[in-house]
């Protein structure tokens, strides 16, 4: 079990510490299940999705987004467009 250091959100000296005790278990014993889950979850998402897709994927970062379309301007001559599109559904009539 996880000790924990005496904080305003934990009981009092004195108090029945039980309930406390009880939380800690099941958040740790849910962390584990959703540990597990990833375990056997996560390789077989990571095989389904497109090798250019760098969000929330472990092991790519920013960096490693930012560099592939470096590479690929660099490589193959194509272009990046960079519009706003903020406001140009303020005026499509939506009825």
């Amino acid at each position: 079990m996880t000790e924990l250091p005496y904080s305003e959100g934990l009981p009092k000296p004195g108090t029945d510490e039980n309930h406390w005790a009880f939380q800690l278990f099941v958040t740790e014993r849910s962390e584990a299940k959703q540990a597990l889950a990833k375990m056997a979850l996560e390789p077989e998402w990571e095989a389904k999705f497109e090798p250019n897709s760098y969000g929330f994927r472990p092991g790519r970062s920013s960096r490693d987004a930012i560099e592939a379309i470096h590479h690929t301007l660099r490589e193959t001559g194509k272009f990046v467009l960079d519009a706003d599109i903020s406001k140009c559904f303020d005026k499509i009539d939506h009825l």
